[in-house]
């Protein structure tokens, strides 16, 4: 019997080896990791092969149309995100084995790796309720990151350590990070993570939400061809009905306006670490409102904002349509931290809800400059609905004398010689003028809006169309207010058709070849996509037909170009003031009838002009950093309409 005693306790070792798996993995990994530690980087990278984002199929959100309509943007990808949710996976062979203090952590070239990177990402997942499935998913989507410079904190409270700790002994990289109280906000567990972080950048991830492989590549491609990049956000969307991926946001360059209106930066965000060191976590905020204010805070710190224009970024909670809204129980203390921000601008600013449910409004103050309304007019006449034949021009001054609440402006009538007798009468009797602009054959809107803006000596100039009708009282306030603002160049308004589709809502480069009107005769009620087309934000062109600029940064771009004489002058006119380093700013705030032609063809689009626009601009018409690659740019007659 003693003979076999040996033997009895191989077997029953093996026994036990069998019944626990995992001690096996591990000690054949650890034979691998000494003989064959090649064969072993090949298994784990062959485990790691599926993309978190592709294991997902694309539909569209609730609130959008089974066969999306013209007013939304295409799918640059429609098949881009495909798969079911993951599989179960060998979680023991994504990582390093669990090891005691003592031993030495392998694979060591791992290791090495993180360090040798560039650029490093803190994921901090925040945990909230017992949802072991959904830290799954997302802890899957983080350990198949193509680029291992990232490492992760798990935060949690002490009754959910337990969804957490089987995560600890997966990867070297991922740590626990336990709050000190229960109930605290993931804006909070960002903070506390700071100090515990070793990375170069930080985000916050919440539990379930699901990473792209590339994210941490994506990130560091953007830190290294942007030294001075602080911060780095990506596009995103959202899961709807059974685990599909829907609402779409596919977000602009960084855009300070859009994000004051409401949170576009979102998720995911990567943030130099260095920027929020100091920073005091936020008090008696609703979550929405914490994130923003952190966000704020960290974009206006930053030395550059870069972004990855794709979606990087999964939300696991639905939403009823893209575009960083926030929710109804966030808007007020939204509201409160974007007021505060923005007094620091400004002191005397102050912040209303926008015109779409979840958005927010900066009502900046009328300048001290002062501000002189200059109509270009050729004293056509134009039947109108309702009033008959009229003089344009008439027309439009009546309205703003009429309906404008703003009282301290002047407005000069830039003829070509012929002024209306009703026109001038109702000029005088307001204290207004009219003033004569020396013939120049063949016309030219950019000489005549220099000579315009020739006749303004100091202050804001706001240059205007005659064929108009005033729809918002105060639009003189909203533009010349955003006009005046220091870092602002140029700032345009919302243009109605007579019908109240959209005329404009900004200009895009590179739609249909050169420019294009987005969101072109689209219901003006806010159900365009994001509703882009109902926020402030930036775009890189508005049109001349009502544009606001301050006099010293016209003279200091030069004017309109003599050389665009009737075509691209006014985004030509923008452009210049952008490469300056001033922004271009429309608010629909601001919202007149422009009584056009409703085809948007222009009938003077002069070939050399616009040869001559796109040799000057090339690079921006390639990429519009406020136009998102993944909206079609076919053709401008059609804006924002998925390719069939």
């Amino acid at each position: 019997m003693a003979s076999h005693s040996p033997v009895r306790s191989l077997l029953a070792r093996a026994g036990t080896l069998l019944r626990n798996r995992q001690t096996l993995k591990r000690l054949a990994r650890g034979v691998l990791a000494r003989l064959a530690p090649s064969l072993l980087a090949r298994l784990q990278t062959a485990t790691r092969h599926t993309s978190s984002l592709s294991q997902f199929s694309t539909a569209w959100a609730p609130s959008l149309p089974a066969k999306p309509s013209n007013l939304h943007p295409k799918l640059a990808d429609p098949d881009l995100l495909t798969l079911e949710r993951p599989d179960d996976i060998d979680l023991a062979a994504l990582g390093n084995p669990a090891t005691s203090r003592q031993a030495v952590l392998e694979p060591v070239f791992e290791l090495g790796q993180m360090r040798q990177s560039t650029t490093t990402v803190c994921f901090v997942v925040s945990t909230h309720g017992h949802d072991p499935a959904g830290l799954e998913r997302t802890m899957q989507s983080i350990l198949r990151q193509t680029d291992p410079g990232w490492e992760a904190l798990l935060c949690c409270d002490s009754v959910e350590d337990g969804q957490v700790a089987q995560w600890l002994d997966i990867d070297w990289r991922v740590r626990r990070q336990v709050r000190k109280r229960r109930f605290v906000i993931e804006t909070e567990d960002l903070l506390a993570a700071c100090l515990q972080a070793t990375t170069v950048f930080i985000g916050l991830v919440s539990a379930g939400d699901v990473l792209d492989d590339d994210l941490v590549k994506r990130i560091g491609e953007q830190a290294r061809s942007r030294s001075e990049a602080d911060l780095v956000y990506t596009d995103e969307a959202h899961l709807v009905a059974d685990e599909k991926v829907g609402a779409p946001f596919y977000k602009p360059d960084w855009s300070p306006e859009y994000q004051q209106a409401v949170n576009m930066l979102g998720r995911f965000v990567a943030i130099r670490k260095a920027l929020l060191l100091n920073v005091a976590p936020p008090v008696g905020l609703h979550a929405q409102a914490a994130e923003y204010a952190l966000l704020l805070h960290a974009a206006a710190h930053a030395r550059t904002v870069a972004h990855v224009d794709d979606i990087m970024y999964v939300r696991a909670t639905d939403a009823p349509r893209p575009g960083g809204f926030f929710s109804e129980d966030a808007l007020a203390d939204a509201s409160r931290v974007l007021e505060l921000f923005a007094k620091q601008e400004i002191a005397e600013a102050r912040v209303e809800p926008g015109a779409v449910p979840g958005s927010l409004h900066v009502r900046w103050p009328a300048p001290a400059m002062p501000v002189t309304l200059l109509i270009l007019s050729g004293m056509q006449k134009r039947e109108l609905p309702g009033l008959g034949e009229v003089t344009l021009a008439t027309h439009f001054v009546r309205s703003i004398i009429e309906k404008s609440t703003a009282r301290d402006y002047r407005i000069i009538v830039v003829d070509d010689g012929v002024v209306d007798e009703e026109l001038r009468a109702l000029l005088d009797q307001h204290g207004h003028s009219a003033c004569t602009c020396p013939p120049r054959t063949p016309f030219s809107f950019a000489y005549k809006a220099n000579f315009a803006t020739s006749l303004v000596e100091s202050g804001i100039a706001l240059l205007l169309n005659d064929d108009l009708e005033v729809i918002s009282p105060d639009w003189i306030q909203e533009l010349s207010g955003q006009a005046a603002r220091r870092e602002v160049g140029v700032a345009g308004c919302r243009l109605l058709f007579g019908d109240g589709t959209l005329q404009h809502a900004g200009i895009a480069l590179g739609h249909g070849g050169a420019v294009g009107h987005v969101f072109h005769a689209a219901p003006a009620d806010g159900s365009e996509y994001a509703g882009m087309a109902s926020i402030d934000r930036n775009w890189s062109g508005v049109t001349g037909a009502v544009m606001a600029y301050r006099k010293e940064v016209f003279d200091e771009v030069g004017g309109f170009d003599p050389a665009l004489r009737t075509d691209y002058n006014d985004v030509d006119f923008c452009l210049k003031c952008e490469a300056r380093g001033y922004r271009v700013v429309y608010t629909p705030a601001a919202t007149l009838y422009h009584f056009h032609n409703s085809s948007l063809r222009r009938k003077h689009d002069s070939s050399p002009e616009r040869d001559l626009f796109l040799s000057r601009w090339s690079s921006a018409v390639r990429r519009d950093p406020y136009f998102n690659k993944n909206f079609q740019s076919r053709s401008a007659a059609e804006p924002l309409v998925p390719l069939e």
